[in-house]
C-alpha cells in the first residue's frame, strides 16, 4: 500500500472549508511576486514546488497558514537547488525575531 501524501484527502472527513476574506499582507504579496520570477526565469518548476509542500509532515501542513506553506515550500526548494543557504536563512530569521522587525502575525 502506498502511502497518503499530506495533501491527499480526497475522500476523508472534513469540517467547513474556512472562508477567509482579507487583504494581502505586504510580505505575501512580495513572496508570491519572487516565487512567479523564479518560475518565469526556469530556476524552479511548479512540479518541484509542490513536491516541497506535499512532502511536509501532515501535522505542519494542517497548522499553517496557505501562504506559509509556500514560503516554506520555496524556501525548501531553493535550499535543495543551492540557490540559497539554509545556514544564512537560519541566522536571517533569528535576526529579524530577535530585533523585532517581523511585519505580519
Amino acid at each position: 500500500m502506498v502511502d497518503k501524501l499530506t495533501t491527499d484527502i480526497g475522500g476523508d472527513p472534513a469540517g467547513p472549508v474556512p472562508q477567509e476574506d482579507r487583504d494581502q499582507l505586504f510580505w505575501e504579496k512580495q513572496m508570491i511576486a519572487a516565487f512567479n520570477l523564479l518560475q518565469v526565469k526556469g530556476v524552479v518548476v511548479t512540479d518541484e514546488f509542490r513536491r516541497t509542500v506535499e512532502e511536509m509532515p501532515a501535522d505542519y501542513y494542517a497548522n499553517s497558514t496557505f501562504y506559509g506553506r509556500r514560503l516554506d515550500g520555496m524556501v525548501r526548494l531553493l535550499i535543495e537547488k543551492g540557490v540559497i543557504d539554509a545556514d544564512t536563512i537560519e541566522a536571517r530569521t533569528r535576526e529579524i525575531l530577535e530585533s523585532g522587525t517581523r511585519d505580519h502575525v
